[in-house]
């Protein structure tokens, strides 16, 4: 597994401008709805459940982009594997 440490703040720096800049042309009534959902998330224990690093992901199906579907140790065993969920609709 790739060291990733020396990239974390600096990751963590680039998503909080990305935040604030994103939260900053909302109006008052939008921005005190995300408000409201990023207490419900925090309060839901929902990061206390997540896989850190290190952690091994349990096995699972989805469908990928075009339908089809992929099961998670299949591609396991052909090498690394890097998951990435897409909000919404295609």
């Amino acid at each position: 597994m790739a060291d990733l440490t020396g990239l974390v703040p600096e990751l963590q720096a680039e998503l909080d401008r990305l935040r604030e800049e994103s939260l900053a042309g909302l109006p008052p009534e939008a921005l005190a709805a995300f408000q409201e959902a990023s207490v419900a998330l925090a309060r839901s224990g929902i990061a206390e459940r997540a896989l850190r690093v290190g952690d091994q992901a349990p096995d699972f199906a989805l469908p990928n982009a075009v339908g089809r579907e992929l099961r998670f140790a299949d591609l396991r065993q052909q090498g690394s594997v890097v998951i990435t969920f897409y909000r919404g609709a295609w």
